[in-house]
């Protein structure tokens, strides 16, 4: 059996219109826009347990500047190159997004945290 945690995931894939700027950023190598749900192309996020998936992405509009600019970060760290105003409809545009309550601990030992 598998042990649930107390945290529900938030998965981010990217869309054409961050690949395009991307693009426009880093001109040495085209990217290719990765399909949702592709293997190692989204970042995941333990975000707080919520009783339903409707208080999920309210937390996550409340909150999505702080995600929007993790994923400007992996791919350029200089803040000038990003967009002047990081809105939800550009978040909305620029990514797909999924909640999912349920999340496992498929592993024995404890769980290691550091820095990013």
């Amino acid at each position: 059996m598998f042990e649930t945690i107390n945290r529900d995931m938030l998965i981010i894939f990217p869309k054409q219109p961050l690949m395009d700027w991307v693009n426009y950023i880093f001109t040495d190598y085209k990217h290719e826009c990765p399909k949702p749900l592709e293997h190692d192309q989204g970042n995941t996020y333990l975000i707080p347990e919520f009783d339903h998936p409707d208080d999920a992405v309210q937390f996550v509009k409340q909150n999505f500047k702080r995600f929007f600019e993790n994923e400007l970060f992996d791919w350029s760290t200089d803040e000038k190159d990003w967009p002047e105003k990081l809105t939800w409809e550009l978040f909305e545009k620029w990514f797909h997004y999924s909640v999912q309550s349920l999340v496992m601990d498929t592993v024995e030992g404890n769980i290691e945290k550091e820095d990013y």
